[in-house]
């Protein structure tokens, strides 16, 4: 199965350079003005334009990309450090004996009352 998707991988790369060569080549010897801000280009090679936009643009995505990977990796290490955490206090508390935990909030329950057979049949209870 990994080598089907490398083969298809592999030949979407292959497509993508002759798809982008073809490109290329029909847009070659046409030349365009451009203005960038306040400055004019005038009279530049079209394929020249392509390039360096796309050169452009892969340099920044790039970055971009970079900064998502860098900050994954920083929530990555925070999640893993509070899961140890939680993880030793879940053993800490495994080894406790039920003597040894507080009591934290926790009230008296009342105890059941001790019905005789006439009132659990009824369901009436003397309150």
């Amino acid at each position: 199965m990994k080598i089907f998707f490398t083969t298809v991988k592999f030949t979407l790369y292959i497509l993508s350079i002759v798809i982008f060569s073809v490109i290329l080549s029909q847009n070659s010897g046409q030349y365009v003005n451009i203005k960038i801000l306040s400055r004019m280009y005038s009279q530049i090679d079209l394929l020249n334009v392509i390039l360096i936009t796309l050169t452009i643009g892969t340099v920044l995505g790039g970055v971009f990309i970079a900064f998502m990977v860098i900050q994954s990796r920083a929530e990555v290490k925070k999640l893993k450090s509070k899961n140890r955490q939680l993880l030793k206090e879940l053993e800490s508390l495994r080894n406790m004996s039920i003597d040894e935990i507080p009591d934290e909030g926790a009230h008296e329950l009342p105890a059941p009352a001790i019905q005789n057979d006439d009132q659990q049949k009824t369901g009436i209870t003397n309150a």
